[in-house]
């Protein structure tokens, strides 16, 4: 039993020695034939908060910008996949970059 215990715990220590701090800000910046979006990603603990700000552009005329919130868990059911690799997070085809 005590054998155990002590492996469990050994297993508990490594596995949380290869998870790596997200937390912090990301911005992104897209502009297409339709649009122009800035987002910022806001990752604190578990909670991820998703601010854009976008303008629609309709017959080459710029409309008032407009702005979106969303708000999920990490690993929720909800969540969209992110792939993360040094200071940039993937979600779908945009990429943030993590501010200093």
């Amino acid at each position: 039993m005590k054998t155990t215990i002590k492996l469990l715990l050994a297993a508990m220590l490594l596995a949380g020695c290869g998870s790596k701090n997200i937390e912090g800000t990301y911005v992104s910046h897209n502009q297409g034939q339709f649009s122009i979006a800035d987002d910022t990603l806001v990752i604190t603990d578990t909670v991820i908060i998703n601010h854009t700000g976008f303008q629609k552009i309709r017959n080459g005329q710029m409309m008032p910008k407009a702005f979106k919130t969303r708000k999920w868990t990490l690993h929720s059911p909800d969540a969209p996949p992110m792939q993360i690799s040094g200071n940039q997070i993937q979600i779908g085809n945009t990429t943030y970059h993590k501010l200093p």
